[in-house]
């Protein structure tokens, strides 16, 4: 899924799914978790995040449109602003302008929302080994359009769990080889596993997530500043940001959605 707005056409429900949203809500939220805050509660809109602050004055208010610090908010979206200073033994309320929609929404879909970026990439493969069934991976996405640095997170969580399933390779060739020896074909374009012994399956969004990550590969920092949404935070002065998100399989933080709040 390229872009939040995807959501609301999916009628499937998947065992989990992992919400992305680069610059910079998923990795503002891991940074936070991996420095001692105990708790973000993700809200939709301004409001709602102002009224979560009345009903606990202790309540960080966090969040940002267009980029910018939202008034009279403690913090915005810059990871970089959430210290251990400043968070550790707090808990949050943060509106951002993609990616917690995103992650409410993800929750209507999936039993487990996972929040990802490319920190934790190699971390969020790791706990997606817990799960056998169908996994989403949600991408924020940019004013309803897709992104170029969540879909590269997407691919880096597929080049990682693939390789814990011992898939160096993801070959459509492979497949459609063992494939060939089963009846069953696809119906309306619906992936099926044919019962293959130690294969994983993935749809055409997430085939070139995973080519978009080999392409980059260790040069995740270019693929942000190749991005548009990259460009706008560059054109900003937040160089810091965009080097800080970069830093692919640094963290060992995955953050869980459950209840209306974000732990690890």
């Amino acid at each position: 899924m390229l872009k939040k707005e995807d959501l609301k056409n999916i009628s499937f429900n998947y065992d989990a799914a992992v919400v992305l949203d680069v610059l910079r809500a998923t990795t503002t939220i891991t940074t936070a978790l991996k420095n001692g805050c105990r708790g973000i509660i993700p809200a939709a809109g301004v409001e709602e995040a102002k009224e979560l602050a009345l009903k606990d004055p202790g309540l960080l208010l966090c969040g940002e449109r267009a980029a910018v610090r939202l008034p009279g908010f403690h913090l915005g979206n810059s990871p970089l602003e959430y210290k251990a200073e400043t968070v550790k033994n707090k808990k949050a309320a943060l509106t951002t302008t993609n990616g917690t929609k995103t992650i409410k929404m993800a929750a209507e879909k999936a039993g487990t929302v996972l929040i990802g970026c490319l920190l934790n990439a190699r971390a969020a493969a790791g706990r997606l080994k817990d799960f056998s069934g169908d996994i989403l991976l949600a991408c924020a996405g940019t004013k309803n359009s897709f992104s170029l640095e969540d879909t590269l997170a997407a691919g880096m969580i597929i080049k990682e769990f693939l390789l814990l399933n011992s898939i160096n390779n993801y070959s459509g060739r492979t497949l459609a080889a063992a494939r060939s020896k089963n009846t069953s074909i696809y119906e309306n374009e619906i992936p099926l596993n044919n019962n293959l012994d130690n294969q994983v399956i993935l749809d055409d969004a997430a085939a070139a997530a995973y080519r978009l990550a080999l392409y980059y590969n260790s040069r995740t920092l270019d693929a942000l500043y190749d991005s548009l949404h990259g460009q706008k935070l560059a054109q900003m002065g937040m160089h810091d940001d965009l080097i800080y998100c970069s830093k692919v399989n640094s963290c060992s933080i995955v953050p869980v959605y459950k209840n209306g709040i974000i732990t690890t």
